[in-house]
């Protein structure tokens, strides 16, 4: 059942395909699909919009929408590790290269 929340979404007219976003998102929400990031399943996207600060094109915005619910289980799946590191990547934007 959808209901009206926070969703990443992209301008594909000006993202350029560089994949900062998507080796940022700590969920895995995004991928790189015909030189573009695209939003993989809205069920993972925490709304959160950890990836917008690392993209230089500006590409990226929260907007609210009608989504599916944000799957919460997948926090159990991500380690803490994992996690502080692609948070850590936002202040190191020369390590998403």
């Amino acid at each position: 059942m959808k209901t009206r929340r926070m969703v990443i979404a992209i301008d594909e007219d000006f993202c350029t395909g560089c994949g900062r976003c998507v080796n940022s998102c700590p969920t895995a929400a995004l991928e790189l699909k015909d030189d573009k990031a695209r939003l993989k399943d809205e069920k993972l996207c925490d709304g959160f919009g950890s990836c917008i600060a690392v993209c230089p094109s500006n590409a990226l915005y929260i907007e609210l929408r009608e989504a599916e619910p944000f799957d919460w289980g997948l926090l159990s799946k991500i380690s803490f590790e994992d996690f502080i590191e692609k948070l850590a990547k936002h202040f190191k934007p020369e390590a998403l290269k």
